[in-house]
């Protein structure tokens, strides 16, 4: 169809009674992960495409067949042969029922087939059969590979360049020559901004769950890395456990044995449930879905931002309506495998978007924020500089997208539609969306191009950037456990057997290893490819072509890098979908 700015558009009265019907389709729910804005029901348009549910049921499959490899038990393998047989009849039929896909996805992660502790760290790598065993599991414990997780692992948004450390995290230059032999001093690092601290603070006071009938922990754990000044690498230098210093809450150093093994767990475990309730479930799905439904109520079909945006929403409210279904429901998935209580991991949830105001989290504004934007002080930190690489292609084609039909700020002004749809956005009775402050009478194209990219970004490449890490990085269970299984220790005098004790048992484990390789796996659709006849209108071909050679260059460069750095891939070009679809 012809894109029109509302002003423009000669047919006025159907554009609007087709809003008008639209409107009733999509009503806002303000209870199911209260206070935050998600859709009531589910329209039967938003349901999976067919060519997406084969391509998830298939990858169930793969992860059943894991698990039956390694089930001893014959009626298990056969009852596994039998859910293969009903999702090829499914396939076959072609009936379009997500139901049954449901229950094979929910077979996928639940068949939990080797129970008990860990005796050895093999314990965990011998549990992959069919699904592949990630590297990382050759040197997850070496203290570089711990902090290069936290500058390209799945959570790459916590570490923030510090002076000095906090007064509640009293680490010396006894710790820091502990950690860093030779002339570098604490206070030269410092001086020569090569301090970075993750803080999880954010995770303090998380009511530790019981569930299911087993004790789990999580803390809100400080770390000092450093710069190494000649290495140029990332290094650990000291971890407090919890966020009160004192002298059951001690200070722990590389040179601590399996004590320090133990204190990287306890920040790995607060790294994850900030990731999974946090960066990844608040930050991308949750942040996304009240533009979805604003969108669609909003501006019409035939509005340009509606063309633009509504590719990268396709799949959105259907996986975020089954995450709410099933994976944060009570005694669901993530229920079992973190550290706190699902209520506590949902309110966490909650705050980590209400705490992430719009016009402030603009990617560049991000890095600048936490001191770590410029790469002569952190010269390796891949999710920084690959995902900028993308922030300004997104940017120059929304923007040349747009002046195709704002010519100047008067016409964004005049655009009623794109009034409501900010007005909406922000209402209590709407979307609720935090931090937009430059809509309606004083919004710009300059404006309205930064809101664009930061929505489509987020629905492709920093979705990418959180979730698919989750079979690479975190199904290897000992690189990054969800929940402490003893607690945090209060002495430097651990053995190897209580570093065991700390991960989780053997049947938590293999639920976080198929759940990581379900959502961790699955790629469908990719980033600029909009389909034939999505654009009609022939001028945005050229600004198109732009963006999909900037995408092309831009998977030369991140492949070049790859050759000169661990080799960061969750943001290769043809690895990273249109939307929130998994």
């Amino acid at each position: 169809m012809s894109a029109f700015i509302p002003q423009l558009d000669p047919d006025r009265s159907t554009r609007e009674s087709d809003l008008a019907a639209t409107r009733g389709h999509y009503v806002y729910n303000h209870t199911y992960l209260s206070p935050l804005a998600m859709v009531e029901c589910l329209p039967f348009w938003e349901q999976p495409s067919w060519q997406w549910m084969v391509t998830v049921g298939e990858t169930a499959l793969r992860v059943l067949a894991n698990h039956a490899e390694n089930d001893h038990d014959l009626r298990r393998r056969n009852d596994t042969h039998a859910k293969h047989s009903l999702f090829t009849e499914f396939v076959e039929r072609a009936s379009g029922e997500v139901h049954h896909l449901t229950h094979i996805i929910k077979e996928a992660i639940r068949s939990n087939v080797v129970e008990g502790p860990p005796h050895t760290l093999e314990s965990y790598a011998a549990m992959f059969r069919s699904i592949g065993l990630p590297p990382i599991h050759h040197d997850f414990h070496q203290d570089r590979v711990f902090a290069e997780m936290r500058v390209g692992g799945p959570n790459p948004v916590v570490l923030r360049r510090v002076d000095r450390p906090v007064d509640h995290f009293p680490v010396t230059q006894e710790h820091f020559a502990r950690a860093i032999p030779g002339p570098d001093t604490l206070e030269a690092a410092g001086r020569e901004g090569r301090l970075y601290l993750l803080d999880y603070r954010m995770l303090e006071g998380i009511e530790n769950s019981d569930y299911p009938d087993i004790q789990k922990y999580v803390y809100a754990p400080l770390c000092l890395l450093v710069l190494h000044r000649s290495r140029k690498v990332l290094m650990p230098v000291a971890i407090q456990c919890r966020q009160a210093p004192g002298p059951d809450n001690p200070i722990f150093t590389p040179d601590d044995g399996p004590s320090w093994q133990i204190a990287k767990t306890v920040v790995k475990v607060a790294d994850g449930n900030h990731h999974e309730a946090v960066t990844h479930l608040g930050r991308t799905h949750l942040f996304v879905e009240p533009f979805v439904i604003a969108t669609r109520r909003q501006l019409a079909a035939n509005h340009p931002l509606h063309i633009l945006l509504v590719p990268h929403f396709e799949g959105t409210l259907s996986i975020n309506n089954m995450a709410k279904g099933y994976l944060v429901d009570n005694r669901g998935p993530v229920d079992e495998l973190l550290g706190g209580t699902i209520e506590s991991t949902r309110h966490l949830t909650v705050r980590g978007v209400q705490e992430y105001p719009f016009d402030r989290v603009m990617l560049p504004d991000t890095f600048r924020a936490r001191g770590v934007d410029d790469p002569d002080l952190l010269p390796n930190y891949p999710y920084r500089d690959d995902a900028l690489l993308f922030w300004g292609a997104i940017h120059r084609w929304v923007s040349g997208y747009l002046e195709l039909y704002y010519h100047s700020d008067a016409d964004v002004r005049a655009d009623t539609e794109l009034a409501a749809w900010f007005d909406e956005l922000v209402a209590a009775d709407g979307g609720r969306v935090v931090g937009i402050g430059r809509s309606g009478p004083t919004c710009t194209r300059e404006y309205l191009a930064d809101a664009a990219t930061l929505i489509i970004f987020t629905a492709s490449v920093q979705h990418a950037a959180v979730n698919f890490p989750q079979y690479d990085l975190m199904s290897y269970v000992p690189n990054m456990p969800l929940a402490c299984y003893a607690p945090a220790p209060t002495s430097k005098h651990a053995t190897h057997a209580d570093y065991l004790a700390m991960l989780p048992p053997l049947n938590h484990a293999n639920l976080q290893m198929g759940l990581g390789a379900l959502l961790g796996t699955i790629r469908y659709t990719t980033l600029g490819e909009y389909g034939e006849g999505r654009f009609e209108d022939p001028r945005v071909a050229e600004p198109l072509r732009r963006f999909l050679d900037e995408i092309r260059q831009i998977g030369e460069t991140i492949e070049a890098r790859n050759r000169q750095r661990r080799p960061y891939e969750f943001l290769v070009p043809s690895g990273i979908p249109q939307s929130i679809n998994i």
